[in-house]
């Protein structure tokens, strides 16, 4: 989605939350899918950041407005998405004026 939209101003950014031993596969994912993005390794403890975030678990996406506002979040065990819902929220975001 990065590589499709970022043209229209879509900025991407991933947070891993593994554990440190998980980094060189987590990287290789990465760079399997080309995710040219920032990509930063989480070290704060579960609940510290399952607190912050309200999270239980990863994956979970957040999407952002130009102004930094959250306004969706996607996470299976709340309800289960695709990457059609997500593309759909950011598409409706880029076709708002800046």
């Amino acid at each position: 989605m990065q590589q499709q939209y970022r043209d229209r101003g879509l900025v991407c950014v991933s947070v891993n939350t593994d554990e440190e031993r998980s980094k060189p596969n987590a990287l290789e994912f990465l760079r399997r899918q080309k995710a040219t993005f920032p990509n930063f390794w989480l070290d704060e403890p579960f609940e510290v950041w399952s607190e912050r975030l309200n999270i239980v678990a990863p994956p979970t996406i957040f999407v952002f407005n130009r102004e930094g506002r959250r306004v969706a979040k996607f996470y299976a065990p709340e309800k289960e998405y695709s990457h059609e819902d997500v593309e759909n929220v950011v598409i409706k975001l880029l076709q708002a004026q800046p």
